[in-house]
């Protein structure tokens, strides 16, 4: 049996894996989820026949758990193979349960994003240590819980990780057409706070200052920096003030993120949101604050980016496919792997689409295509090392 029928026949398994593991709810903040859906994959990816392996419990008591594995350690060159087992869908979110629909697609919470692209990422390496007999080179897997919420916690050890290895393999969701991801954007997280004053709307509204008004105005002032630069997008999207509608707020807040193409424009937004928001105090009648942090910095085309998207392109080539690469306004763990420097292919994982929505889809047929993709990568990187 070939690699390629070896892993053809494994699409009705693939299927049934990407619909058990989305089956188990893993939002973000929900700790019993990822613990339940980390000891399953951890489980699963046992398969590699991996020579350390290890299901990290960060101490932070809010965190799910980190599934790491390595093989061939000590060889010169190491690749990484990095995904997530979070999603975005928490457990009232009425997106629950995974299907297969009549139309042959597979809906369901995350298995696009990404339960999808592990099963992709455990059949292309299981393929790969099965078939290929001289291995020229170690590898090592890291699955994060956190991805999802800007990976605060994992994100220290993908800095000690890039170090230590030469290329990165990461599978989020293919772009729509099933090309990759050949830059992204930016991405920041922030909070603008603006305080007033109580006061009763009916007997003494006079004496109260509205925290509204300058959240408003906040906002307006973001949609102008929008038109200032369009390679900077701002999006306040929650908002919140005001507990009675006979009482003026005295605090209103607004939570935004921000997506950046370079360096320049995370200090041009910095700096302009901070001349906002002193605009905003209005004298001594309000006062503001502006907190938050950008969380992944865009990722840029290299030469080494450059280097690794052509063996893909080389790859898909000998499997039948075309393989396209597109600018891409989304981040991920490949950013941050990228800013410590280690070259990263991201999306190598299913094609499907509407993510992080009701309607999310896998096309099934992608598993095995992306499998013979990652396994045809790797053989040609294996064969490069000689």
């Amino acid at each position: 049996m070939t690699a390629t029928e070896w892993i053809n026949a494994q699409q009705a398994e693939l299927i049934q894996q990407v619909l058990a593991w989305s089956n188990i709810n893993s939002g973000s903040r929900n700790v019993p989820g990822l613990n339940s859906a980390a000891e399953t994959i951890y489980a699963g990816f046992q398969a590699t026949e991996p020579e350390f392996s290890e299901l990290l419990r960060p101490d932070k008591k809010d965190s799910g758990p980190i599934a790491i594995f390595r093989k061939r350690n000590r060889a010169s060159q190491q690749v990484l193979l990095f995904g997530h087992l979070d999603t975005v869908y928490s457990p009232e979110h009425p997106l629950q349960r995974a299907v297969l629909a009549p139309n042959g697609q597979v809906l369901g919470p995350g298995v696009c994003d990404m339960k999808g692209g592990l099963a992709i990422m455990l059949c292309g390496l299981s393929a790969f240590e099965r078939f290929v007999p001289n291995k020229n080179f170690g590898w090592t897997i890291i699955i994060n819980s956190d991805e999802e919420i800007g990976s605060p916690i994992s994100t220290e050890l993908f800095k000690f990780e890039a170090s230590k290895h030469r290329w990165g393999l990461g599978f989020e969701p293919a772009l729509e057409d099933g090309s990759l991801a050949s830059t992204r954007k930016g991405s920041g997280t922030f909070t603008f706070k603006a305080h007033g004053k109580a006061a009763h709307s009916g007997r003494n509204p006079g004496a109260g200052r509205n925290a509204l008004v300058p959240l408003a105005r906040f906002i307006l002032g973001c949609q102008r920096l929008n038109a200032e630069r369009p390679s900077v997008f701002l999006n306040p999207a929650i908002v919140s003030g005001g507990d009675a509608t006979n009482v003026v707020p005295d605090l209103a807040t607004c939570q935004l993120n921000v997506r950046t193409m370079s360096r320049e424009d995370e200090d041009w937004v910095q700096r302009e949101m901070e001349q906002l928001r002193v605009s905003l105090q209005d004298g001594e009648r309000y006062r503001t604050e502006f907190t938050g942090q950008f969380t992944a910095p865009p990722k840029m085309m290299t030469p080494e980016i450059s280097w690794l998207l052509t063996l893909a392109q080389r790859a898909a080539t000998e499997i039948g496919i075309e393989l396209e690469a597109k600018p891409t306004g989304g981040t991920c763990d490949g950013n941050r792997l990228a800013q410590f420097g280690l070259a990263n292919l991201d999306n190598l994982g299913a094609r499907g689409g509407a993510i992080h929505s009701e309607n999310e889809f896998m096309i099934p047929e992608s598993l095995v295509e992306r499998s013979r993709l990652l396994f045809a990568m790797l053989r040609i990187l294996n064969e490069q090392l000689r």
